[in-house]
């Protein structure tokens, strides 16, 4: 069967696919709608030297896709598996039309009789807002999904750090008189004045092009947040950035990474390199990622391969103290802890003496295995969700390597982690001043982690050697 062959039998198949759910809108040949009352399904065909199709979804309340992948249809069930998939994200995003508000006070109780009064009147009204209510403890993991937070004055005194950690979310104190009268209507009056206002900005992505570059490289990483999986990818030469995109998924597996590949390849044959950037146990090119059900897979064996370029494997943690290093050369001996928010453990890299330290079998910086040996003033999984609780976890979890390694730079990518200075505060209480490191805090963990693969990736297509050297070497 040829490709176009696949193409229109592919393409018959998704016409086939009627539902009361949604209405199907033939745009042109290429292009295929699928519409419910609060979201679009999009397929779009492009005829190149491969058949691709795109899978994406979009809503009334987002500026960016909920849903996104595309593909090389070379198999027909793999191809009608992505888009039943899409067909069920769709209609869920259909059934999640309404506005999330989430009200939080010090214990939640407050909170709650006042979301239960603003969510009766909301229903009376025809108002599309739905109401919750969480202590300030269960505030950040909470709002995850959430669209609008409302802060009661009682903690009101939270409003900048809470603005600081969800910076994608609208963050209201609500006034003290509207609280204490449980004034419905000036509540709905604030939300909707917040809406209208908001102006949601695409996050920006720095290139991670080198002037030093002179092959045409890939960098593909997996990354979970606001509890769904991304896949992005990079592509770089000497002399632009080539190529950026992302893969929106509530669930991914291997075949969604091939999936990204093939394109990548299609779209740009010249790439001699590609790196994987995963969070998990990485040893010698093969992964465990347990969230996703991987275990213990080849990866750099399969995709080398199957696609005949050099690849690399390297671990989020370690990619991120290789991009901070650097760009940050007169930071000395790195110790980088890099800590996602909703984890309740981080990972650290490190690098001294400009070498990435590894350790036996890549071991170096997992601080999870030392997790349940520390002792804390409460369970260790309500700190991880609070700017406070975080300030002492991460303390006690790097304790004990600034103590083994005696780091010049600690660098700390970690959402809660509002203020570098609280963090020093709280290392002053087990070290001396003098002997702590300075503590910087990564804004983006995107260009550090990219930009780091790119450079080990860069080092194993050029032997090791004679490129920045003092960062020579990432495995014999």
């Amino acid at each position: 069967m040829t490709d176009r062959e696949m193409y229109e039998i592919y393409r018959k198949w998704i016409l086939e696919q009627t539902d009361s759910s949604y209405e199907i809108n033939v745009k042109s040949e290429d292009e295929i709608d699928f519409v419910t009352d609060n979201a679009v399904g999009h397929v779009q065909f492009y005829h190149l030297e491969y058949e691709i199709c795109a899978l994406t979804i979009e809503t009334e309340k987002s500026d960016e896709p909920v849903f996104f992948l595309h593909f090389e249809i070379k198999d027909l069930d793999h191809a009608k598996d992505l888009f039943t998939q899409m067909i069920a994200s769709l209609k869920k995003a259909g059934l999640d039309s309404k506005v999330k508000v989430l009200l939080s006070c010090t214990s939640g109780f407050t909170t709650s009789f006042f979301a239960d009064k603003l969510g009766s009147a909301a229903e009376t009204l025809g108002l599309e807002y739905e109401f919750s209510a969480v202590p300030y403890t269960d505030l950040f993991e909470a709002a995850l999904d959430r669209d609008v937070i409302l802060l009661a004055p009682q903690i009101g005194y939270l409003l900048k750090k809470a603005k600081e950690v969800l910076k994608d979310k609208i963050v209201i104190q609500i006034p003290a008189d509207v609280f204490a009268s449980y004034n419905v209507n000036r509540t709905f009056d604030l939300i909707k004045e917040e809406l209208d206002k908001q102006q949601k900005e695409e996050e920006f992505v720095e290139d991670i092009h080198d002037p030093e570059w002179d092959s045409a490289i890939a960098i593909v990483a997996i990354i979970r947040r606001n509890r769904r999986f991304e896949i992005h990818w990079r592509g770089a030469n000497k002399e632009e950035a080539m190529e950026r995109g992302v893969a929106i998924k509530d669930e991914i597996n291997l075949r969604d990474l091939e999936d990204v590949l093939d394109v990548l390849f299609i779209n740009h044959p010249e790439i001699k390199g590609v790196a994987i950037v995963a969070p998990g146990v990485v040893y010698e090119g093969r992964l465990t990622l347990p969230s996703v059900k991987i275990f213990d897979v080849d990866m750099v064996g399969e995709f080398t391969k199957k696609y005949g370029r050099t690849f690399i494997l390297c671990n989020d943690a370690n990619a991120t103290a290789i991009g901070y290093y650097a760009n940050h050369r007169d930071c000395g001996n790195l110790l980088a802890y890099y800590h996602p928010l909703g984890n309740v453990v981080g990972g650290a890299g490190l690098v001294i003496n400009g070498n990435l330290v590894f350790g036996k079998k890549d071991f170096a910086g997992e601080c999870a295995n030392y997790l349940r040996t520390l002792n804390f003033s409460e369970d260790r999984y309500d700190l991880a969700r609070t700017p406070e609780g975080i300030v002492e976890l991460i303390t006690k979890l790097v304790l004990p390597m600034i103590c083994t390694v005696g780091p010049d730079t600690l660098a700390v990518y970690c959402d809660l982690l509002t203020d570098p200075e609280e963090l020093k505060e709280s290392l002053k209480k087990y070290i001396p001043e003098r002997h702590l490191p300075e503590i910087t805090k990564m804004d983006s963990r995107f260009w550090e982690l990219f930009y780091g693969a790119g450079v080990l990736l860069y080092n194993v297509l050029h032997g090791h050697y004679k490129y920045r050297e003092d960062l020579n070497e990432f495995r014999k």
